[in-house]
């Protein structure tokens, strides 16, 4: 096991946000109307047809960075097709320099819009037997919840 070299997360919020009911609240009674990416789309698009052809459990790891925990949950889940999504071209370009896929599990790392990507996916009536957010909270203000996804529109 090698040890972490990744920043404190320190926040003024020391419990659950005051206003966390109020904003879900709001988010769950009017629609997201924001405009799928064409880039997403087409990402989605590519991945989808495998995800289609696949007759085994579907994974998600969104927010999976440089795909580490992408390749280990599909060594984990030898049966499953692991998707790592992330924002990031210059996180998941690393990918290919530090865990290539060379043992068991079958996994796609896609760079998208995750707001874009989860709408696409539920739209197409995906599945998924596992969905994972392993990405600590990189917005620890209180101020920015609406950016975390526990409070953004998409959420629901």
């Amino acid at each position: 096991m090698t040890d972490a070299n990744s920043r404190s997360i320190v926040s003024n919020q020391p419990g659950l946000h005051e206003k966390l009911d109020e904003i879900v609240l709001k988010h769950l009674s009017a629609e997201f109307k924001k405009p799928i990416a064409e880039h997403t789309q087409s990402a989605f698009d590519q991945v989808n047809e495998k995800v289609q052809a696949f007759a085994g459990p579907i994974i998600l790891d969104s927010c999976c960075g440089v795909g580490e925990s992408t390749a280990n949950l599909a060594k984990r889940h030898p049966d499953a097709l692991v998707i790592g999504i992330d924002k990031s071209s210059h996180r998941l370009d690393k990918h290919d320099i530090e865990y290539k896929q060379t043992d068991a599990g079958q996994y796609i790392l896609v760079q998208a819009d995750l707001n874009d990507f989860w709408r696409l996916a539920v739209a197409a009536n995906w599945q998924p037997s596992h969905h994972y957010l392993l990405y600590p909270n990189p917005w620890p203000k209180a101020k920015h919840l609406q950016r975390r996804w526990h409070g953004a529109a998409i959420f629901p």
